[in-house]
């Protein structure tokens, strides 16, 4: 029986297979209609991954609100990622 050389990369674990871009697209179109239900506002985006933003409260005698920022996104293995980013303050 011939012994089978371990894959030199992952001492002999073999590699897990990475959903197809088609399916991380679905997730990913689920987690974003799902943010969006929860109220946030798309700031940007991409295939795969997304700034989120929530409304701040206004404040009274400035004209600027401030709001949670979030990265979202499904990575290669298929997993969601979630990042909170810096606030950022926006005009209204």
């Amino acid at each position: 029986m011939a012994a089978v050389e371990p894959h030199p990369d992952r001492n002999g674990i073999p590699p897990t297979p990475t959903p197809a871009l088609a399916e991380r697209r679905e997730k990913f179109e689920q987690l974003l209609a799902t943010k969006l239900e929860q109220g946030y506002d798309v700031e940007s985006q991409g295939e795969t991954e997304a700034v989120v933003v929530t409304r701040g409260r206004r404040r009274r005698f400035r004209s600027e609100t401030v709001g949670n920022r979030q990265r979202i996104g499904i990575d290669e293995q298929g997993r969601v990622t979630t990042d909170g980013l810096e606030r950022r303050a926006r005009s209204a």
